[in-house]
């Protein structure tokens, strides 16, 4: 599967956590609580891709022409599953292109430990603690998903 990680997104609020997970994969993504006008506008402007639960937004965004994925899941592991079968949407953690899961900013390998990062934007510290069995389990059946037809 090849690696698009240079794929741009607007995520609306319905799907508010898949920013996050998107933007530890690597991915630019945003966040958009507004008008649906507005992001329309900007997801041309700035090339993105648009990512909603909205049926109509999503009848009305592609009737402007821009790419838009409609979800139809509800769990964080059936999401990005879907995105990756249908959209090759990268499930794999690189430590390189991962972004920071507030601002979106590319973060920045601690020179002391690899296995920590820091955000230069906002100044958030993120590193491989507990939680990271978490992210994997979650990571591991969303792959599973993917895989499935």
């Amino acid at each position: 599967m090849s690696d698009q990680r240079d794929r741009k997104f607007l995520i609306d609020a319905m799907l508010g956590n898949i920013v996050s997970w998107l933007r530890i994969l690597g991915y630019d993504s945003e966040y958009w609580v507004g008008d649906d006008d507005e992001l329309i506008e900007k997801a041309r402007r700035e090339n993105r891709i648009i990512i909603t639960k909205d049926k109509d937004l999503y009848v009305y965004a592609t009737r402007c022409s821009i790419e838009t994925i409609l979800i139809d899941e509800d769990d964080t592991e059936h999401i990005l599953g879907t995105l990756n079968r249908l959209h090759k949407i990268s499930l794999e953690f690189d430590p390189e292109l991962t972004r920071c899961p507030i601002c979106n900013h590319l973060l920045q390998r601690d020179g002391h430990n690899v296995r920590e990062w820091l955000c230069n934007n906002c100044g958030k510290r993120y590193w491989m603690g507990r939680h990271w069995k978490n992210i994997t389990k979650i990571l591991e059946e969303a792959k599973a998903i993917g895989r499935r037809s």
